[in-house]
């Protein structure tokens, strides 16, 4: 939706090189490994790979954790971060909200948006998946997740996301004549060949 495009804009436009390599550094670090490989380790797959090597920067631990009250007003502090194009501080603080509320699927949409900024599709689908397992009609997840299939060539996969993503929003809305738009070039998409019966897709040498 336009909350989160505006988002993508920002990383993807907005920061220069050196804002793109501490977005990496940030995204391979000890933190990230560990928050997603061990908090949240029940919830989803693994998301963020072992760094190759032990001299992987580590980012700064998240504060302290907040309370039920504070979950709004930090929320608001990582999309200012976002907005900014610092996402490694929106990536930290997305990571604190998730300490005190692993349910909060804003904030597991938006550590999406990051991935998908950093090049990591799969692994931002599977945190909107997650969010949509939380609720399966949060229209931002439906919006990033069609983005990202679509990035990825899952012309099928994308437009059951952005069908989903229709039913909820306004028609005349900026976003669904946006997703309408993008529904039809994937209508007109090079459709993948079938495998050939008894080949395994293989074809006979």
């Amino acid at each position: 939706m336009t909350h989160n495009k505006v988002h993508s804009d920002k990383i993807t436009e907005g920061q220069g090189s050196s804002g793109k390599a501490r977005l990496v550094i940030m995204l391979s670090s000890t933190l990230a490994v560990g928050f997603l490989l061990g908090y949240v380790a029940s919830a989803f797959v693994p998301l963020v790979p072992q760094p190759q090597s032990s001299a992987t920067p580590t980012s700064p631990s998240p504060g302290p954790k907040l309370s039920p009250s504070e979950i709004d007003s930090a929320l608001k502090e990582a999309h200012a971060a976002l907005e900014a194009g610092n996402p490694q501080a929106a990536w930290e603080k997305y990571h604190q909200i998730l300490i005190a509320d692993p349910s909060q699927i804003e904030a597991l949409t938006h550590l999406g948006v990051i991935l998908m900024a950093s090049n990591r599709p799969d692994e931002a689908i599977k945190l909107y998946d997650r969010a949509l397992r939380l609720n399966p009609q949060y229209a931002h997840a439906l919006f990033d997740k069609g983005q990202a299939l679509k990035e990825k060539g899952d012309a099928k996969g994308a437009t059951e996301a952005f069908q989903r993503f229709l039913a909820l929003v306004p028609p005349d809305s900026d976003d669904a004549k946006r997703v309408k738009g993008w529904i039809a070039e994937l209508a007109h998409s090079p459709k993948p060949k079938p495998a050939d019966a008894g080949t395994n897709g293989r074809k006979n040498r």
